[in-house]
């Protein structure tokens, strides 16, 4: 005799599902009862029908595919107020002469409007769950309000809190900018520590150490980092070996690679998150692997300032945790989507192999992996798992035929075709619209909040209208 579910929330009904659970990998005309945040139940929809009583929502998904909402595991949302800026620039320029002095100029109030939209955005294609690697600004009262602005928007996460501490030699060999630079090591880990304790482990959107990049940071604040994320059961997060030239000027300081000086000195765990570590040698991929730590792949960021492409197989081979993540909304777009796809291409011409992956690996790199880095019940379709899961419209005719519908969602699906985004057991996007703010004045407001801020950081220079294509393929 089937067990009753008494006071389901929300049962939603007649779609395909891909559980990504490796018992029950999919379900057709299946169905999904949600009591409280938590999954009560799943499978064939007259089942979970037969079991439930008490119904308050069914939402019907006939047409539609559910699954585990997409993980964004890196990126910045306060970037959003640099959009479309920077092109044609690689990495180093790109920071020096565009992102660092905008994110130096940012205020509280601008930061906020960024995020709120970017917040959005992500819930509005499927993401149910970002790590914002939020530097600017990081004071308290700021960073906080990041974690409830996400809040608000309905999405789960991390605040990853930009730790500059005091300058360093890596720091001046990076050109960065000295206002980011701005509180002692004492300070940072004082307002770290403060955030952490209003905003704990079990919060919606928690708060994380991010010391922001293994060059360019304080060595005793890494560790101070780590140490902080063990005490407060949270994740740590930092950006390493993104380009050839951090590897080099990290060598060049401390006389070795970053994951080796990780590894000396105990920083590698499966606390540790790194975003890119593009620029490894097969000893690092090694001890990350033994350590579990995780690497975000950004795909798309990393064309976009040709930064190189990371070795997925490898790292997976290891053992490493490899989820993905779009980086900057600045280069990079919210579209978790995109990034599977882009993902998913990369490494067959990394490889020069077409067998290199597989639609189903780049879902579990977006979803399953990325829940591991959260350290959450999330990524997965199964009773008892959290309910964060979005409902995507294959009907559209850019995604037909969808005979393997698998592969349409790592191929031809687009944010735009989320209709249905349920986070912690609350529908937060309904029929392709937020449920929780007012989305034209969240638009309006983050438009006002990037033209003051491209004006107050000076980089005016970097809005045209146009430029001539010539002087990029005029031979120099």
């Amino acid at each position: 005799m089937m067990t009753k579910i008494e006071n389901v929330d929300l049962l939603f009904t007649g779609a395909d599902l891909y559980t990504l659970n490796e018992d029950e990998p999919v379900i057709y005309n299946g169905a999904i009862a949600v009591v409280g945040n938590t999954i009560a139940a799943i499978g064939p929809a007259s089942d979970v029908a037969a079991r439930c009583q008490n119904i308050k929502r069914t939402v019907d998904c006939s047409g539609t595919v559910i699954m585990p909402g997409l993980i964004d595991a890196h990126t910045h949302q306060f970037q959003l107020l640099g959009r479309t800026l920077g092109d044609g620039m690689s990495l180093l320029p790109w920071l020096a002469n565009f992102m660092l002095p905008l994110a130096a100029s940012v205020d509280s109030k601008h930061a906020l409007a960024a995020v709120e939209l970017a917040a959005l955005n992500s819930a509005l294609s499927g993401t149910t769950a970002v790590v914002d690697n939020h530097y600017a600004p990081v004071d308290a009262e700021t960073t906080l309000a990041v974690a409830h602005s996400m809040q608000r928007v309905g999405i789960r996460g991390a605040v990853a809190r930009g730790i500059f501490g005091p300058m360093v030699e890596g720091g001046v060999r990076m050109n960065c900018d000295e206002r980011l630079f701005k509180y002692s090591a004492k300070e940072e880990l004082e307002i770290t520590e403060h955030c952490l304790q209003q905003q704990p482990a079990n919060s919606l959107v928690q708060i994380w150490p991010a010391p922001v990049n293994t060059v360019y940071i304080d060595k005793e604040l890494m560790q101070a980092s780590l140490e902080l994320a063990v005490k407060h059961d949270v994740s740590w997060h930092a950006h390493m070996s993104e380009s050839q030239f951090e590897v080099e000027i990290h060598e060049s300081v401390y006389g070795q690679r970053p994951v080796n000086w990780l590894h000396d000195n105990g920083l590698l765990t499966d606390r540790t998150t790194f975003a890119h570590g593009i620029w490894l040698d097969d000893e690092e991929i090694k001890l990350l692997g033994n350590a579990k730590s995780t690497i975000i792949h950004n795909p798309v960021s990393n064309q976009y300032l040709a930064s190189g492409i990371i070795k997925l197989g490898p790292l997976l081979e290891a053992g490493a945790n490899i989820a993905l993540g779009t980086d900057g909304v600045a280069v990079a777009g919210s579209d978790m989507f995109e990034a599977m796809k882009s993902a998913q291409m990369l490494q067959h011409l990394r490889e020069y192999d077409a067998e290199s992956t597989s639609a189903e690996l780049m879902l579990h790199l977006a979803c399953r992996n990325g829940g591991q880095m959260l350290r959450k019940n999330v990524g997965v379709l199964k009773t008892g798992a959290l309910a964060d899961f979005i409902s995507v419209d294959l009907r559209g005719a850019h995604n037909q035929p969808a005979t393997r519908a698998v592969c349409s969602l790592t191929s031809s699906v687009r944010g735009s075709d989320v209709c249905h985004v349920v986070v912690d057991g609350e529908h937060i996007v309904a029929d392709g619209r937020s449920t929780k703010v007012d989305q034209d004045k969240v638009v309006a407001d983050a438009i006002q909040a990037s033209k003051q801020i491209i004006e107050k950081a000076g980089i005016t220079d970097l809005v045209a209208a146009w430029r001539s294509p010539k002087r990029f393929y005029t031979s120099k």
